[in-house]
């Protein structure tokens, strides 16, 4: 089955043009049909071109998971223009260095983050704003009632205008030509969550984040149209719009959106609706189950995890929950970056290991390579993981150093993408995770030697203990080697502290060599999180500086 060579609006309208009364989005029970779908991306895309847009023209969008904002997107992408989609808590001067670097032509923006753009339009080089209201898409009374809530906003003479004004003023006067799909095509600009460093930006084609969706069609998963999806992630995140917003729209589902991604209102949204699929970071996952309390979970289909790691012990919490409660599905894991515009792996609910990251998704090719010579490994042996995928970004926007040192061509003339993640593969296929090449470390130890330390592993050993609910440990350096370990715990809420550290110091003295214990552990009440839901590392380290 060859890959679609069609543009990401044109590869979703012929996926669903024969079921154009199917719901595609559910926003607070309004429900907005294919067909009504397709006629707000059009007349959007007739705003646009008269607005000036044209193809190869970039928009920034700092936004959540609204329909006016899927509908930007896609219209963006019928005249061939570009999506960047900047993270909604930049700084006001963030905002006005990515304008100025990607030469965007107009910034779209939440009302919600509206304020810091207003404040900076005197600074921007773009000549249009547009305001995406949150309530454009709500019931009529849940419209009134967040109107009467709001403030208005101050403008310095700029052209600002609401979507709907936006969409009123322009698209009545033209006609947009709908552009044909061209190779490596820039679609989307999407950023890297900065875990470990600098937020770099990552060029998407048509054609890799149109890859994500086919190959959830064809690797083994099952969708089918009319089911429903709870979508929360923002789009700003590549797992966000690819996995979240465009896969499922171009299988046909049901899109019920979340803007707010709040866990406590991603968990009622959930009971609420009872989606047949769910994709989320652990957390969330576990929110849920615990919150379900007994109820079925017969509506289950795909529950499914990534970012961080889940112990087994939850795993197996979340997995018995299923099966007795009504639901054929296991929890999964897949394995992705922003790089790959989604997961490059994943757990199926009947090719399922525990405590894995699934098998490859159809098209993709994973090599463990030596980190010292780059020779590929065997079976089993430990090494950084690589891929050759469909899905894999064209290149870091405005940076071929980065490009080069993270694409790389090997011997057999492919382009792998090398992320800086240690791994192995078994004889089955599955891939597992060892942790990550950033986070290895040199210490000295009490024998004069020099080992590796990894806190990963130190994290999994902590989290063995009951008591322990989350954790991460951070090192503090001194030159080139490790002064020592710190772990950050979030406690059991009925655990006496002291006793519970005298048992977890004695836990990682019986459990670790000597070079990895922690010296020092510190109680936290949560463990600061990015805003894709992973450990905070930069946090932690800032705060015990602090």
């Amino acid at each position: 089955m060859p890959f679609p060579q069609k543009t990401l609006y044109r590869y979703l309208y012929e996926n669903n043009c024969n079921h154009m009364e199917s719901v595609a989005l559910n926003y607070f029970g309004n429900r907005i049909t294919y067909r009504k779908f397709f006629e707000h991306i059009k007349e959007t895309a007739d705003a646009f071109a008269m607005a000036g847009i044209k193809r190869g023209d970039i928009v920034t969008i700092l936004s959540l998971i609204t329909p006016e904002t899927i509908y930007c997107i896609y219209a963006l992408n019928y005249i061939g223009a570009v999506a960047n989609m900047g993270y909604l808590s930049l700084s006001e001067d963030e905002i006005v260095q990515m304008v100025e670097k990607t030469k965007s032509k107009a910034v779209i923006v939440l009302d919600v983050a509206a304020e810091k753009v207003m404040h900076v339009q005197k600074r921007l080089t773009s000549e249009l704003t547009i305001i995406l209201p949150v309530e454009s898409s709500m019931p009529w009374l849940m419209k009134a009632i967040v109107k009467m809530k709001k403030k208005k906003l101050h403008n310095d003479g700029k052209q600002v205008l609401t979507y709907p004004s936006f969409v009123k003023k322009y698209a009545e006067q033209k006609q947009a030509a709908e552009v044909q799909w061209k190779e490596e095509q820039l679609a989307v600009l999407v950023y890297t969550s900065g875990t470990t460093g600098e937020p770099k930006g990552v060029v998407l084609t048509n054609d890799n984040i149109n890859a994500v969706a086919f190959q959830y069609r064809y690797s083994g998963l099952k969708f089918k149209t009319g089911e429903t999806i709870l979508a929360f992630m923002p789009p700003f995140f590549a797992i966000g719009f690819c996995l979240n917003v465009h896969m499922p729209l171009a299988l046909g589902l049901e899109e019920i959106l979340g803007p707010n991604p709040d866990p406590d209102v991603i968990t009622k949204l959930y009971k609420k609706y009872k989606p047949n699929h769910f994709v989320a970071a652990p957390t969330n996952i576990l929110q849920i189950i615990d919150a379900m309390q007994g109820k079925s979970m017969s509506h289950c289909i795909t529950l499914a995890g990534g970012g961080e790691s889940m112990t087994p012990q939850q795993e197996e919490v979340v997995n018995t929950y299923l099966a007795e409660h009504g639901s054929g599905a296991k929890y999964i894991t897949g394995y992705g970056m922003t790089e790959f515009a989604a997961t490059v792996t994943t757990g199926l609910n009947n090719v399922y290991r525990e405590n894995t990251l699934g098998i490859p998704l159809c098209k993709t090719i994973v090599k463990i390579v030596d980190t010292e010579t780059g020779k590929e490994l065997p079976y089993g042996e430990v090494g950084e993981l690589c891929f050759h995928t469909p899905s894999q970004m064209k290149e870091y926007y405005q940076n071929p150093k980065e490009t080069a040192e993270t694409i790389r061509q090997h011997e057999d003339g492919m382009k792998w993408i090398h992320t800086g993640d240690l791994g192995w593969v078994d004889q089955d296929g599955f891939v597992h995770f060892k942790g990550r090449m950033k986070r290895i470390y040199m210490t000295q130890g009490e024998d004069g030697t020099l080992y590796k330390v990894f806190p990963t592993r130190t994290e999994m050993v902590l989290m063995e203990l009951e008591n322990v609910k989350k954790c991460a440990v951070t090192v503090r350096m001194e030159g080139k080697l490790v002064k020592e370990q710190i772990a950050y715990l979030v406690l059991d809420k009925k655990s006496e502290k002291e006793n519970v550290l005298e048992k977890v110091r004695a836990h990682c003295r019986r459990m670790l060599p000597s070079h990895s214990v922690p010296r020092k552990y510190i109680i936290l009440d949560e463990i600061p999180l990015t805003q894709s839901g992973k450990t905070d590392y930069r946090a932690l380290e800032k705060m015990r500086k602090d």
